[in-house]
């Protein structure tokens, strides 16, 4: 009965009181009863998380400062780069209110304060709502409220309402109100705060995303095949299908819904497809990375998802099985514009100033677009990399580009994998891309040790941005690192062989030096050891200074590991070694981890 009369009592947020002591808006004292007991949290690591906002400072969406506190797939989570990227896929108009139900701890907050007028974010948990309100402390036009969501009156004053993978949590914190509907309850909350012409942006993970047949376990309720399965266990955070969604918001009264589909995740969205185009003929699978990660918990390989994705793109059902959705929810708004893109990659684990996004344009024919995140559209002097007797001068370019018709290179690796002689296969593909590369670009000069030299361009002609065309021809797209002047063609290759090969083979290879130095051979007879290793302390320079120094890779560790991760006292003595290694062991450290 008390909770029955607690969730009839609803207030306004205007009778809600700012308590100085937190910074933030809170329940009147004397119904401050009411505040709901939040159980949501990763724990002990949202105080460090705390601390490390405060202390830092530049708190600003995707800040490189508070991306090098990461210390666990939690902490990324919420201090990372690219949370906001899926908001940066919607056109959305710039003088516009938003309601954030559900803030976290403030990531997409912070994008949504620097980029529209003004900003209500609610919270749960007093703790996260102290920490969005330290992310936002110097954005005056984003107020936090802490709350239970159920216990406010909202009036129908906001343009934008946001649910940023909180919808599927209807049945944990909403079934005291709707046992059997609670995600029509929640829907109808959210709808309430809307204008009549307002739109609703719901991300959310699909419950039949590629990634959960592929062996990642579900990531709310951390089981194999749970969604896949239809959620057996009732009670827990459950997600949907495209088809489930749909109905769902148009029986809440959302008749005009606009999907985009995100890799691997709207978490951290690389890889967004838009519905406009057909995913075949525009070979979107071409822009989808993997293997997909599971965070906080070892994952399991059932099929290659490349070779899958592939083969869902020509059935048309690619979109079908997105790992995530980014729905925008509507009734003939004009708060959104349509999109004219079909693909986006944002390209984010570098230096802010190299940050990109790259977009399938689509009219008035299909085209590449390429900006920086930081609108600056000259050539970039990036530096020099040095190793032995070579050096090399490294600038950034971006620029529009043409579109080409075709599957990526990458996809005959995919394939040569399943080869009982994969690495026969693999070099065959090897020989191709080097003797086109060589006949289109060789300066017709050798470096004193006889390797051929190449023009700059070529530094980041590597498989993955190669297509196969219609006439078996390899098109080069994406080149935007180059050198100035000449490189050794061995250099390229032993990229190629590094981020392609290699990663994609990684569970059919022993030592990788050995691996790269085998098939280098069959490129160049001469190739040993020491070219090798000059090729590889270049390499490591090259990303020394072009890297945003995180590894998400080594931040997503299975749980047996986290309570070591999280333990103060050993991350601080990990910190401290760390920095007295000289940079060279450093280097060292970083090949043997592949990273």
């Amino acid at each position: 009965m008390e909770n029955a009369e607690e969730n009839q009592m609803r207030i306004h947020l205007s009778e809600f009181q700012y308590d100085e002591g937190v910074q933030l808006f809170r329940l009147p004292e004397d119904i401050r009863y009411l505040e709901y007991k939040y159980t949501y949290s990763d724990g002990s690591i949202e105080n460090y998380i705390f601390e490390s906002i405060k202390k830092t400072g530049d708190v600003s969406d995707n800040s490189e400062e508070l991306v090098q506190l990461a210390k666990d797939w939690a902490s990324y989570y919420h201090l990372g780069i690219g949370r906001s990227n899926i908001m940066k896929c919607l056109n959305l108009k710039s003088k516009i209110n938003i309601l954030e139900l559900g803030s976290g701890c403030g990531a997409i907050t912070r994008y949504l304060g620097e980029n529209f007028e003004s900003v209500d974010s609610i919270e749960g948990s007093l703790l996260r709502a102290k920490i969005t309100r330290e992310r936002c402390r110097d954005l005056d036009n984003v107020r936090v409220f802490c709350s239970d969501i159920k216990q406010i009156e909202f009036e129908p004053k906001y343009d934008v309402v946001t649910l940023i993978g909180v919808l599927e949590y209807a049945p944990v914190y909403f079934s005291d109100i709707d046992e059997d509907k609670p995600f029509n309850s929640f829907l109808e909350l959210a709808k309430s705060a809307l204008k009549p012409n307002g739109i609703l942006i719901i991300a959310i993970e699909n419950k039949i995303g590629l990634k959960y047949w592929s062996g990642c376990p579900e990531d709310h309720t951390e089981k194999m095949y749970d969604g896949i399965h239809g959620y057996p266990v009732d009670g827990t955070p459950a997600t949907f299908s495209k088809l489930e969604i749909e109905n769902l918001l148009n029986e809440i009264g959302f008749n005009d819904l606009d999907f985009n589909y995100c890799f691997p995740d709207y978490k951290f969205a690389t890889d967004v497809l838009s519905d406009c185009g057909d995913e075949k003929q525009l070979h979107l699978h071409n822009w989808i990375n993997v293997p997909f990660d599971s965070y906080n918990i070892t994952r399991k390989h059932t099929f290659h998802e490349g070779l899958a994705l592939k083969t869902l793109s020509d059935a048309g059902l690619l979109k079908e099985f997105a790992n995530s959705f980014l729905i925008v929810a509507g009734n003939n708004s004009n708060i959104v514009r349509k999109p004219d893109w079909g693909a986006k990659k944002f390209t984010l684990s570098r230096l802010q100033k190299y940050q990109c996004v790259t977009t399938l344009k689509l009219t008035p024919e299909p085209y590449i677009e390429k900006i920086r995140l930081n609108e600056s559209k000259d050539k970039i002097n990036v530096g020099i990399i040095k190793s032995q007797d070579c050096q090399l001068n490294i600038s950034h370019h971006i620029s529009n580009s043409t579109w080409h018709k075709g599957d990526s290179l990458i996809f005959e690796l995919y394939r040569a994998l399943y080869n009982d002689d994969f690495e026969s296969e693999i070099s065959k593909i090897l020989q191709k891309y080097y003797h086109e590369t060589l006949s289109a670009y060789y300066t017709g000069e050798n470096d004193e040790e006889g390797y051929p030299l190449l023009q700059g361009c070529v530094l980041e002609i590597v498989f993955r941005n190669l297509i196969s065309g219609e006439r078996g021809e390899l098109i080069p797209i994406d080149t935007e690192w180059q050198v100035e002047g000449t490189i050794p063609a061995d250099y390229v290759s032993y990229r190629c062989i590094k981020y392609d090969v290699a990663y994609i083979a990684n569970n059919k290879i022993g030592n990788l030096d050995k691996f790269i130095i085998d098939m280098q051979k069959t490129l160049f007879p001469q190739y040993g050891t020491r070219r090798n290793k000059r090729n590889r302390i270049l390499e490591n320079s090259f990303q020394n200074i072009i890297s945003n120094n995180i590894y998400i890779k080594e931040l997503i560790a299975p749980k047996k590991y986290s309570a070591i991760i999280h333990n103060k006292i050993v991350w601080n003595l990990i910190i401290i070694i760390w920095k007295k290694i000289p940079q060279n062991i450093k280097n060292l450290i970083k090949s043997i981890l592949r990273i």
